[in-house]
């Protein structure tokens, strides 16, 4: 997951997939939300032995180490999505108008 926007935390993300995720039971089926090689779901252990960033036991250092280099561009339209994704997808009207304006 992206990190460099608004509230994000590589500290959080790492302690959410550590602690939540990769304790769940080694067969549970995920569907990552961004894979650009194809594949549509995986499994708790694949992710634990192939995720590049999370897997291998990667340390918090290590992943911090990972994500903090990164320079990903800035979405079009992530200020508009991202204040809807804080409010369960629905932002007032004056925040969406503005930061539909934004990304125009």
């Amino acid at each position: 997951g992206r990190t460099d926007f608004q509230q994000g935390s590589a500290t959080t993300l790492y302690n959410s997939v550590k602690e939540r995720i990769f304790t769940l039971p080694a067969s549970t089926i995920v569907y990552p939300g961004h894979d650009y090689h194809g594949r549509t779901s995986s499994s708790i252990v694949e992710e634990r032995v192939n995720n590049a960033r999370l897997g291998q036991d990667k340390t918090e250092e290590q992943f911090l180490g990972i994500m903090a280099p990164l320079t990903l561009p800035y979405p079009k339209k992530i200020d508009a999505s991202l204040p809807a994704n804080l409010v369960d997808g629905y932002p007032s009207e004056a925040e969406w108008s503005l930061a539909a304006a934004k990304a125009a």
